[in-house]
C-alpha cells in the first residue's frame, strides 16, 4: 500500500466522468453549448484536460471526460461564471439526470 500511496502524492490526478442523456431534438444545441464550457474549462488552473465523447451507438448518449490536478481546481471549476450558467442548461436538454462520477488515478 505504501507504493501505491507515494506514487498517488506524486502523480495526483482527478477524473471526472459526466454522462448525460440528450433529448434527440436538442442534441445540436448541446453540443453548441459544451463548445463554450470546454473553452472556457480548458483555460483553468488545473485543467490537465477536458473532452466530450460521444457514445459510437447512440449518438444522444454523451459523455464529458475531465482531468485535473485538485479538488480545490474541480470546486473552482463548479464555481465558475461559464459553469453554473451552462450546465443547467445543458440538465434542461437532456432525457434523465446526468451521472457525475469522479475517479482517482490508481497506477
Amino acid at each position: 500500500m505504501f507504493l501505491i500511496k507515494n506514487f498517488r502524492e506524486e502523480q495526483f490526478m482527478i477524473h471526472i466522468l459526466a454522462s448525460f442523456k440528450v433529448k434527440n431534438d436538442k442534441l445540436s444545441d448541446f453540443i453548441k453549448l459544451c463548445n463554450e464550457l470546454i473553452e472556457e474549462s480548458r483555460k483553468e488552473e488545473g485543467c490537465v484536460s477536458y473532452h466530450l465523447q460521444q457514445n459510437t451507438e447512440r449518438e444522444n448518449y454523451l459523455v464529458f471526460v475531465e482531468e485535473w490536478k485538485s479538488n480545490e481546481a474541480i470546486e473552482k471549476h463548479n464555481s465558475s461564471e461559464h459553469f453554473t450558467r451552462i450546465v443547467p442548461l445543458l440538465v434542461e436538454m437532456c432525457e434523465d439526470a446526468p451521472i457525475i462520477q469522479t475517479f482517482d488515478r490508481l497506477v
